[in-house]
């Protein structure tokens, strides 16, 4: 099980392909970097853990809490023997 983002914090969409975003970050030591992430459609994740070999495959999305930074959650479950 893991979570992602549904969509960026920016409120543009999750990708409809594989394709890495930049979300800024922070470093150990408080500096300001960006970091590779991965923001895909639902369907995209269930078609990687299914070609990757992973039955039972669920997705979900959860609202965003209240907040000034608000995204949606996207749930992601799945087994492997």
């Amino acid at each position: 099980m893991f979570s992602t983002l549904a969509h960026y914090l920016s409120g543009a969409p999750a990708q409809p392909d594989v394709v890495a975003g930049r979300a800024g970050a922070k470093t150990p030591d408080g500096e300001g970097t960006t970091v590779s992430r991965w923001v895909l459609e639902e369907h995209v994740w269930v078609k990687l853990l299914d070609q990757a070999g992973f039955t039972g495959i669920a997705a979900e999305v959860w609202p965003a809490a209240e907040g000034p930074r608000m995204a949606a959650t996207l749930m992601v479950a799945a087994h492997r023997a």
